[in-house]
């Protein structure tokens, strides 16, 4: 796993190789991100569980004492390489096997994607339905 500062472009993954991003600054700092955001660091790695396992070690709450900073809280990188680096090597077993709950994380975030979707779709035709009503009833 590489985790560098995220400098506003990110080369394409080589085959294997999964991209994501974790928030270094702000009050969510150490939360793993699908796309980048302006105060980021770059993750580059080969297991596509690691995501759902940062994600863990964020809501878990542990990065927290480690979060610095009086006016705009951010985590070190060497702190929170530190910190994940231990638990990424015990999340997955000898054998490699994958812990299912990993998976059920990703549906979890597939299926609320889904329904952001749905509720933009819904608020669009909320949206039209109300201009073709004011036209109708339109003096």
């Amino acid at each position: 796993m590489q985790i560098k500062k995220y400098n506003g472009a990110t080369a394409e993954p080589r085959a294997g190789e999964y991209i994501f991003f974790i928030q270094s600054h702000g009050y969510n700092a150490g939360r793993p991100l699908k796309n980048p955001i302006r105060n980021c660091w770059e993750v580059r790695t080969e297991r596509s569980a690691d995501f759902e396992i940062l994600y863990i070690i964020f809501e878990s709450k542990i990065l927290t004492p480690f979060i610095g900073g009086s006016v705009i809280p951010f985590i070190r990188l060497s702190d929170y390489r530190n910190i994940i680096s231990p638990i990424l090597k015990n999340a997955i077993h000898e054998n490699r096997i994958i812990n299912a709950h990993y998976l059920q994380i990703r549906k979890i975030e597939e299926h609320m994607q889904q329904q952001d979707e749905i509720k933009t779709l819904m608020q669009e035709m909320k949206k039209s339905l109300s201009h073709e009503v004011f036209k109708k009833i339109q003096v």
